[in-house]
């Protein structure tokens, strides 16, 4: 099974709602290749730069239906498809928030989660009216909507901003004012896995991170799964789950008192073996069965001081990392420094598709 599938399998439920992001570059076929691959796969489609041609139409898919903003005069450059078989939660279009080409607006409504939560499909770019003052999305539209402390929030977007927030080797922002200051008054954290790219470039040979979500804090313990999956058609499809249903609650790795990943478990087994015919005797002295657990696991513990150690805790510790991500991320920089020397497509090309593996790896074993 592959790492996405296992990503699917485990969190494909009926509660959940699963998100597909993606920016089309206004090309039919590569929106007709995506929503293939959203079919049975996704409930709800973010799209950003779509196609359209006269009259904002655009094209059509048997399994979904297209919510579009309702402007005249001008192209829309986003759309959201709904699957028609989702009947766990209900969407309706917000005009009455915003209704522009640029960004919209819609509820959805499940059961499973108290209020509405309001999503935002959002293209940042300059307006298409040569008479409208010239800014990008965000200080044009999304700056004047002013929401309440208490609503649950989603923003996906094609951003075109440039922060370290989101990528570490960022030292000039771009275009990130208005967007800072939206998300920080509605106290919103990013939903991306940080310093993973959204887009590349094969005319420059370059990558960046311009495909961005973020969702409230109150949604923080909804928002699950988000990764970049390479099996699709198309590069760079996003994917994420708003979960519906409680979830199991873990504790929190930093409080294991153990290393197991350093534990020599062979050594381990052997010991018990040698101890197994003793801990056999004493145990058929032992009439209370309460007694024979406490014995057993007293034998255990011990065996546990001899050969586990203990974690040695810091605050950059990585107690889920393993010698496959050692091995993927040495795979990786080797992969790296073959393209820098040569500066082939093939060569990049080996590059995502490592550099993708790896980050999915390291997600679903952080999951």
């Amino acid at each position: 099974m592959s790492q996405n599938n296992a990503n699917d399998e485990s969190f494909a439920n009926t509660s959940n709602i699963r998100i597909l992001q993606h920016n089309y570059v206004r090309s039919t076929q590569i929106m007709h290749a995506c929503m293939k691959f959203a079919k049975n796969k996704t409930d709800i489609v973010i799209l950003q730069e779509s196609w359209m041609r006269d009259e904002n139409k655009t094209i059509s898919h048997s399994s979904f239906i297209c919510i579009k903003s309702n402007v005249q005069n001008t192209h829309v450059r986003v759309l959201i498809f709904v699957a028609k078989n989702a009947k766990k939660f209900t969407c309706t279009s917000r005009s009455d928030i915003v209704n522009s080409e640029d960004i919209q607006a819609i509820s959805i409504v499940n059961n499973k989660i108290q209020q509405r939560i309001l999503l935002f499909n959002i293209y940042n770019e300059k307006s298409q009216n040569a008479d409208d003052e010239q800014l990008y999305t965000i200080e044009r539209e999304l700056a004047k909507v002013m929401l309440s402390s208490e609503q649950k929030v989603i923003i996906v977007e094609d951003f075109n901003a440039h922060h370290s927030w989101w990528n570490a080797k960022i030292s000039n922002f771009i275009r990130t004012k208005a967007l800072i200051n939206w998300v920080n008054l509605h106290k919103c954290n990013l939903i991306n896995t940080s310093d993973i790219n959204t887009y590349h470039s094969y005319l420059s040979q370059s990558s960046s991170i311009l495909d961005l979500a973020f969702a409230s804090k109150n949604m923080r313990n909804h928002i699950k799964n988000w990764y970049i999956d390479e099996n699709a058609d198309t590069e760079f499809v996003i994917l994420f789950t708003i979960v519906m249903k409680k979830l199991k609650l873990f504790e929190n790795s930093l409080n294991a008192s153990y290393n197991l990943q350093k534990v020599d478990w062979k050594d381990f087994d052997e010991h018990l073996q040698k101890t197994k015919d003793k801990m056999i005797v004493k145990m058929q002295r032992i009439t209370s069965l309460e007694a024979k657990v406490i014995y057993l696991t007293e034998c255990i513990k011990n065996t546990v001081k001899l050969f586990v150690f203990k974690q040695r805790i810091c605050v950059k510790s990585k107690l889920w990392w393993n010698n496959e991500l050692i091995e993927m991320q040495k795979t990786l920089l080797s992969k790296k420094r073959i393209w820098k020397r040569c500066r082939k497509n093939d060569a990049w090309a080996e590059i995502v598709q490592m550099r993708n593996s790896y980050h999915d790896a390291i997600k679903l074993i952080k999951n």
